[in-house]
């Protein structure tokens, strides 16, 4: 192995350890022309005991391609994102790439300076969840390019997305609900500022065909959910609290359990929401779910060390990750190219002991 100051290994130490030509070994680590097992496993043999790493700039510029791939994305702490990014990186290491992470916090303009960013680093595709689903000239820019690009979470218009299935869990869970009896439930959200709590109920589209986002898929399906069951829609149980306040999410809980009648569930669509709900119950000595059922979308690990374990739907962000790379390298190997094609990723219902049935 090359260590400190020893020179660097070449090409040709490849080649001469291996026994065979410079042409050779170019082929082998190039990945192109015909090289017999017996000759691979001589340069790869040659290669990790010379610990020889290739000149990623001049493979590049012979290639057209760099062997990078851009994940852009809200929050890089956050469970959703990291589990995500695993997925992402899974994939890339099979196809021979590299993934540079660039955290947006959520804010249009750092979004755009990370697209510009990754599109001068020539990288060969980008995974992005964007901050909003109609402001993003910036991606436009990335695919006029050439540039692939995938949709992570959030639906774009013209551009391969990977999603969960929200609107249908939602109903699903929502219907869970209303088969325990309750007919009072309440639903909690998070939403951006382009999203003014108008998601305005009557302005939701039934259709999910153009831009969209998981709290508005979630409200769908929650609306769906009511309609199938001949029960009314009482918008004071309904209640969006932006990301960037979340001092405002104790006090929705609060404002919907003031009402004259309040509601014997609670289905928190985001788990910020689900921890803010669980507090403000908890807290309060109110029963879960004795007086108060709660139902959480997403499967976070707090949810199982808490007493009542939290009811959830799990939906898989590393099965999104690696859906939506896959969709990105069948682009970048000109296999499958950007149609507006939406993935919906499946999800599944877990019952644990934070529902009951209504008591008559």
């Amino acid at each position: 192995m090359a260590t400190g100051s020893a020179k660097r290994p070449s090409l040709k130490d490849v080649a001469a350890r291996a026994g065979v030509s410079r042409a050779s070994a170019s082929r082998v680590l190039g990945g192109y022309g015909y090289s017999s097992q017996e000759i691979v496993d001589r340069v790869t043999a040659a290669v990790r005991e010379l610990g020889y790493e290739p000149d990623r700039v001049a493979r590049s510029m012979r290639s057209g391609k760099s062997d990078v791939i851009g994940f852009v994305c809200a929050d890089i702490s956050d469970a959703f994102f990291s589990s995500a990014m695993r997925g992402i990186c899974d994939v890339a290491l099979r196809e021979g790439s590299q993934v540079i992470a660039m955290n947006t916090d959520d804010r249009l303009a750092q979004e755009q300076d990370a697209t510009r960013m990754l599109l001068s680093r020539k990288v060969d595709g980008l995974v992005i969840t964007p901050v909003s689903v109609r402001d993003h000239a910036h991606i436009d820019a990335v695919t006029g390019a050439g540039v692939p690009v995938v949709s992570l979470d959030r639906q774009l218009s013209g551009i391969d997305s990977v999603v969960a299935d929200n609107e249908a869990a939602t109903e699903a869970a929502i219907r869970h609900l209303i088969g325990q009896g309750h007919e009072r439930i309440a639903f909690l959200g998070s939403v951006q500022r382009e999203e003014p709590p108008a998601l305005r109920i009557g302005k939701v589209r039934a259709s999910v065909a153009g831009p969209s986002r998981p709290s508005l898929d979630r409200v769908r399906g929650y609306l769906r959910a009511l309609s199938a069951a001949g029960l009314p829609v009482d918008r004071r149980l309904i209640a969006f609290v932006p990301q960037d306040e979340p001092e405002h999410r104790l006090d929705a809980v609060a404002a919907m359990l003031a009402v004259e009648e309040p509601p014997s569930a609670l289905f928190t669509a985001d788990s910020y929401m689900t921890r803010s709900a669980f507090s403000f119950l908890s807290e309060r000595d109110i029963p879960i779910p004795g007086q108060v059922s709660l139902l959480g979308f997403d499967d976070l690990e707090w949810t199982t060390l808490v007493r009542p374990r939290i009811s959830v739907v799990v939906q898989s962000a590393y099965d999104m990750g690696r859906a939506a790379a896959d969709r990105l390298f069948a682009q970048i190997g000109g296999s499958g190219a950007a149609q507006g094609r939406r993935t919906v990723v499946p999800t599944r219902f877990l019952e644990r002991e934070s529902v009951a049935a209504v008591r008559r």
